[in-house]
């Protein structure tokens, strides 16, 4: 009795054995999981990301020209950086005045600029005119993370608000309402922004 009673006790130290084993192996995976989940969603804050630091510079010389400085404030940097760039009327008809594309081969670190000039040939807009309408300015940004070997893009809307009797006037981000007629119009004019 006593040796049935004994191989009772170890059969159950070992069923108990075995469950706290299985538990503990479960809660090593599931934290390894969280960890594993934790760093990729650091790694992505990482990533580069570009803004405007400064308000665009709008040059009316014998043509029109503007300067967008973008700035990675990103903590990695980014490389393979392109850029398609239109420009249109704001009343949203007729066809844009401006549709470029360009691209930069060096990588952008941390905290660096790199300038992006579109200039307008005074056949489209006379730049000499005491007004001249307002415009939307659309950029589509499309680089890759070297480090995290993953491509990105951004689409940044601005609009220009042209000439006012002779008074340049500022350049401000769209409004929310704005930007569904904008992309309208993109893609009645076949402009698809990637």
């Amino acid at each position: 009795m006593e040796k049935a009673r004994k191989k009772r006790f170890l059969k159950w130290s070992n069923i108990i054995s075995t469950i706290a084993t299985t538990v503990l192996a479960l809660t090593a995976l599931i934290t390894v999981y969280l960890t594993v989940a934790a760093w990729k969603a650091q790694q992505e804050t990482e990533r580069p990301y570009f803004i405007l630091k400064e308000s665009p510079k709008v040059d009316l010389g014998n043509e029109l020209s503007f300067e967008l400085k973008f700035t990675n404030v990103g903590m990695h940097p980014a490389k393979d950086l392109s850029s398609e760039t239109i420009v249109f009327d704001d009343r949203l008809t007729g066809k844009p005045i401006h549709h470029d594309e360009s691209a930069i081969v060096n990588e952008i670190p941390k905290d660096s600029s790199s300038s992006l000039v579109m200039t307008i040939p005074s056949e489209e807009i006379y730049p000499k005119q005491f007004n001249i309408d307002a415009h939307y300015v659309v950029v589509d940004l499309q680089y890759a993370d070297p480090i995290l070997n993953k491509s990105f893009s951004q689409s940044i809307y601005m609009k220009w608000n042209g000439v006012q009797e002779e008074k340049m006037q500022a350049t401000v981000h769209v409004k929310v309402e704005e930007k569904g007629k904008i992309d309208d119009y993109l893609q009645k004019a076949g402009i698809d922004l990637k």
